[in-house]
């Protein structure tokens, strides 16, 4: 295992490459141990969704599931870790911690299967692993970096309720600020007869809800709607966190701050002040971001994942189920940008006589006009008359790996 931490070499590759399959142990409880309407709601709000699936107790008892049920991606803040036993020859494999400790990390895409709906009280297991590692090249990050996919799986009992492959470009930081490609990114200040503009999208959002979405209604090039997102400010992010908590590497305030530098102490740099701070402050605070060759703070890349998933929620109603999701973040977003994201029907294909499934493309596209971010779902929708039955999950189903960028 490589001494010299922050660099990328083939020591660490063939390091990552052993590891693949083999289950990572961790103690670490999840932002959500227990799933409860509550839960649910706040994790909703934290992008920006109020559809009362996800957050009116009343409405989800009255509704075809009989209580709320979570938000698609819910699970990334959720599942209790599972018990993982090693050969010893696996564990030779995972010792010597983490090789990417201090090595810059980017969400390229995510790609989603889910399976079963989450309703509150519902226990939640999971489990994750090493999928792929390959070298890869890219004009983002200074050239060469590796892209690493991770397979997630969260089982209720002996069901899994959802999967996830998640797709992670990681360079060197220090290639990152020599690249520092968006540092003259333009910062817009807005009119308000722009922020007029975005309101009005805000305002004609519309939640399909209990109003049933059928499969024979649906018709190639139908349009999903929009959703207003941002102009992206610090409250957002704040927003955000609150609701998705810390994720896999942790964080928190004094003492609690304090164990974790310990545990993971590649994750925190002296900020100007000479005070160890956790490198995600990218993600709120500017000077940070510059440093590392950016004009602002950016989002977490799920973020505008959720979003996109926002559209697709909000249109298939209550009685409609995201199957299959895929999406890739090929540009950054930053503190100022706002977004418009939609969808539009792109195939449709008959399951059987009670169903169908309807493919649909998503897109968000900033102020300056440039999409950045993109992804297709499959949605299963009941004919009219029909009932819905949610395929068991099965890897095969998955969609492929989501490549690099070759700039951001």
């Amino acid at each position: 295992m490589s001494k010299a931490r922050g660099r990328l070499d083939d020591e660490v590759i063939d390091v990552l490459r052993r590891r693949i399959g083999i289950p990572r142990r961790t103690s670490r409880r999840p932002h959500h141990e227990q799933l409860t309407e509550d839960s649910y709601r706040h994790y909703a709000m934290a992008y920006g969704d109020d559809n009362p699936i996800f957050c009116d107790a009343d409405y989800g008892k009255a509704s075809h599931w009989g209580s709320v049920i979570a938000p698609p991606l819910f699970p990334l803040t959720a599942g209790r870790p599972a018990a993982v036993e090693w050969t010893s020859h696996q564990e030779a494999a995972m010792s010597g911690g983490n090789p990417l400790a201090g090595i810059g990390e980017y969400l390229c895409g995510d790609r989603w299967l889910f399976g079963r709906a989450l309703i509150p009280g519902t226990p939640l297991e999971r489990s994750d692993c090493i999928n792929a590692v390959e070298l890869k090249r890219s004009n983002f990050g200074g050239g060469v970096g590796a892209l690493v996919t991770n397979l997630v799986e969260w089982r209720s009992g002996s069901a899994t309720v959802a999967v996830r492959l998640t797709d992670m470009w990681h360079a060197e930081r220090s290639g990152s600020r020599t690249a520092a490609k968006n540092r003259n990114v333009e910062v817009t200040h807005y009119t308000d007869e722009q922020m007029e503009e975005l309101d009005r999208v805000y305002a004609s959002e519309t939640v399909r809800g209990a109003e049933p979405r059928y499969w024979d209604s649906v018709h190639v090039g139908d349009n999903l709607g929009a959703v207003a997102k941002g102009p992206l400010t610090l409250t957002d992010m704040i927003s955000y966190q609150i609701g998705v908590g810390w994720g896999a590497y942790g964080g928190g305030t004094s003492k609690i701050g304090y164990k974790n530098r310990m545990r993971v102490p590649g994750l925190y740099v002296p900020n100007e002040r000479g005070i160890p701070d956790t490198v995600q402050r990218c993600h709120w605070e500017d000077a940070w971001a510059q440093q590392l060759g950016h004009p602002a703070a950016y989002d977490y890349g799920t973020m505008r994942t959720n979003w996109m998933v926002h559209v697709v929620t909000n249109w298939m109603g209550d009685l409609g189920w995201l199957w299959k999701l895929s999406t890739s973040v090929t540009k950054f977003n930053y503190l100022g940008d706002a977004h418009i994201v939609t969808g539009q029907v792109s195939s449709l294909r008959k399951s059987d006589e009670n169903q169908g499934e309807v493919d649909v493309s998503l897109e968000g596209r900033n102020q300056r006009g440039e999409v950045t971010c993109h992804g297709s779902a499959t949605v299963l929708l009941p004919m009219e008359g029909g009932s819905l039955t949610i395929p068991a999950v099965d890897l095969s189903d998955a969609h492929s790996t989501v490549e690099p960028p070759a700039s951001r």
